[in-house]
This record gives C-alpha cells, sequence and structure tokens, in this order.
C-alpha cells in the first residue's frame, strides 16, 4: 500500500506542476473533435470531396496517435527519471517517431474493446432469465432491472481493469517496444486485476470521471438564451479539462507503478 500511495502522491504533485500541459491535452482534444465533427459534414459530391475526406481522415487519426503516445511517452519518462514536471512538449515529441505502431495498437484495442462489448451486450440481455430463474429458486419475485443494475457495475468494472491493463501495457510499448511489452503482458494483466494498477485504475476513473460526468449532467436553472448555453460551455469545457487531468494523472501512476526510478530505454 506504501508504494501505491507514494504513486498516487507522485502522481498528483506532478499533474499539479504540469497543469499547463493538461490544460493544452484538453484544448487538442476540443479541437480534434471539432474538425472531425467538420468531418462528417462534408458533402459527398464528387471525387474531389471524398478525396479530400479521406485525407482528412488520415490526419486525424495520425494526429491522435502522435497526441496520445505523446502523453503515455511523456509520463513513462517521467516515472522512469523521477521528474515531477510533464512539459507540454511531451506531448506530441514522443509520438511523432512512434505513430505507426501507436495506430497498431489502438486498432488492436478497438478490436478487443469490441469482442468485449459483444460479450457484454449478450450478459446484459440474459438478465431478465437471471431474474426468472432466481424468482423460481427463491421463491420471490426478483427485479430483472436490479439484475441489470448488477450487470452493469460488473461492467464497469470490467471495463476500468482491462482499460487499466491496456494502458500499461501501451506503457510498456512506449518504453520497450513490442517484445518487451510482449514479455510484461501476463504480469501486468495480474497487476491490473490483484495489485496497485486496479487501486489506481479505480481512483483515476472514478474521481476524475465521476467529477466531469456530474459536472457534465449536471444543469443550472437558468432563463433559455444566452446564460443557459453560457453555463453548458463552461459545464463541458470543465469536464473535458478534468478528464484531461485524469488521462495524465492515470498514465503518470500507472508508468510510476510499472518502472519507478529507472532510467527509460530508447528505441
Amino acid at each position: 500500500m506504501k508504494k501505491i500511495f507514494a504513486a498516487l502522491v507522485w502522481s498528483l504533485e506532478v499533474l499539479i506542476f504540469s497543469y499547463r500541459t493538461f490544460l493544452v491535452l484538453a484544448l487538442f482534444i476540443a479541437l480534434w473533435g471539432w474538425l472531425a465533427y467538420e468531418w462528417l459534414g462534408l458533402p459527398e459530391s464528387s471525387a474531389l470531396m471524398l478525396t479530400l475526406a479521406l485525407f482528412w481522415a488520415i490526419a486525424q487519426l495520425l494526429a491522435a496517435a502522435v497526441i496520445f503516445g505523446g502523453t503515455v511517452s511523456g509520463a513513462v519518462n517521467a516515472a522512469g527519471t523521477e521528474g515531477m514536471d510533464l512539459p507540454v512538449s511531451s506531448l506530441w515529441k514522443p509520438g511523432r517517431g512512434k505513430a505507426f505502431s501507436v495506430l497498431m495498437f489502438l486498432i488492436l484495442c478497438g478490436i478487443l474493446g469490441g469482442i468485449f462489448a459483444r460479450i457484454f451486450g449478450w450478459i446484459d440481455a440474459r438478465s431478465l432469465e437471471v431474474a426468472s430463474f432466481l424468482t423460481f429458486h427463491l421463491g420471490r419475485p426478483v427485479s430483472s432491472m436490479g439484475i441489470g443494475e448488477w450487470f452493469d457495475v460488473i461492467e464497469g468494472l470490467l471495463w476500468i481493469v482491462l482499460s487499466g491493463y491496456l494502458l500499461s501495457l501501451f506503457a510498456a510499448l512506449m518504453r520497450e517496444g513490442w517484445r518487451g511489452a510482449g514479455r510484461q503482458r501476463w504480469k501486468l494483466l495480474a497487476k491490473s486485476v490483484f495489485q496497485g494498477q486496479f487501486f489506481a485504475s479505480i481512483l483515476s476513473v472514478s474521481v476524475f470521471g465521476g467529477l466531469a460526468y456530474e459536472l457534465a449532467s449536471w444543469h443550472h436553472g437558468v432563463p433559455p438564451g444566452f446564460w443557459d448555453y453560457a453555463q453548458v460551455i463552461v459545464r463541458f469545457s470543465l469536464a473535458l479539462i478534468l478528464l484531461s487531468a485524469g488521462f495524465c494523472f492515470w498514465s503518470l501512476c500507472l508508468a510510476r507503478l510499472q518502472v519507478p526510478g529507472v532510467n527509460p530505454q530508447k528505441d
């Protein structure tokens, strides 16, 4: 527990000293989302527009890979050198030469996530059957809605574990390459389920993600018009900043638990 607490405290200190980094990250995410929205609105009436849409989509994917890879690589570098700062330049500098590896990893994560989503969807559809089974054997009515809520809690925990494991594996990939990450895959999985990475993931998601969700879903009662739109923009902007800070904190904490006090290797 001391190791986990030390990693959490160190990650929080780095996050405080690096507030500019997660603010810029939030700005990048907002800009990326706006450009993606504009891409969805492109007309498809000519070959020129289709070509433009294709290059726009590739540029969006490369930008996401560079920023995602750079952020995690910066966290690994900070953890390995015991640094107290996550510079703004770490958002793009470390990830520029690793964009292809990042894209491949993200594609694999997408495939794995799709498989788990199908499994969880199948389990959720069995809530009525489980409720009927329990009602028959217990001799009292069991609500399928209650069973569904329990399924949602378990599914949420499993998604957090899976995300924490993949983020830890990605940190290993950024540090040691594909072979090094492959050698650590089962060790990192055990840590993500039973050890410090699990608690770090739960804390990161519940605190930062929970606050961001509450902030985004809360609606202050103001008359329709300018102030209503203004408070929506402010709430969603603050929620995005919280999510950016949470991702930086999560990456720092997992990297610190994975590579404490070791100088990072160069690919």
